[in-house]
């Protein structure tokens, strides 16, 4: 039997205790936590060790201006979490500064989505671990969920059209960027854990 987890959430999905096996639930399945899709579960597996020997994340890539626009964002909401308001005005002005930069074909839908996917996390995060900043891991893992969180439901939305969000409602974690689609928000983020309050309804 296996065990599959949301990447999102930690939320376990055990065969053993389960009447379905995963791999036979619905496509249209989601968390019973966080309300995150099937496609963001891993498999767990036993025995894994991450291999660091071989550390190359002193070889620097250059971002995009997406990708240094939303982790600026998501550094301003970890300062807005922290009560640091001058810290939060400013990493907001370079994320907008970022933004503006970003070349999106008429905003158009397959073009967020490819930007999205591009973002990739783990040389950041391999550096934090290395250097025990608690502060960048902390960021970095609310970004990487958030935004797997939305790759996965803009991947549903182009698969579904409207009727994904037809007759329900759509929240997004004001601090770290959850996105949650249904009748009511979850009592607290299962990303950065605040309270409902700061889960807003998208009008």
């Amino acid at each position: 039997m296996k065990k599959y987890q949301c990447s999102i959430c930690g939320y376990i999905y055990d065969d053993a205790k389960e009447k379905v096996k995963f791999e036979d639930l619905p496509d249209d399945w989601t968390c019973p936590i966080c309300g995150a899709p099937k496609a963001v579960f891993k498999e767990l597996k036993e025995d894994i060790k991450e291999q660091l020997d071989n550390d190359d994340s002193d070889s620097l890539t250059e971002m995009s201006n997406g990708e240094i626009a939303y982790i600026c964002f998501n550094l301003s909401k970890a300062c807005e979490k922290l009560y640091l308001e001058e810290e939060k005005d400013l990493f907001e002005k370079l994320a907008i500064h970022y933004m503006d930069k970003v070349d999106i074909k008429d905003g158009k839908l397959d073009d967020v989505y490819d930007m999205i996917n591009k973002c990739d996390f783990q040389r950041a995060m391999d550096k934090a671990v290395k250097y025990n900043d608690r502060g960048a891991k902390r960021v970095l893992n609310w970004a990487q969920k958030s935004t797997q969180l939305m790759s996965a439901v803009l991947k549903s939305y182009k698969e579904k059209g409207i009727d994904y969000i037809k007759n329900t409602k759509i929240w997004v974690c004001d601090i770290c960027g959850f996105i949650y689609i249904g009748d009511e928000a979850p009592k607290v983020c299962p990303i950065c854990k605040v309270p409902s309050l700061k889960i807003l309804e998208v009008k």
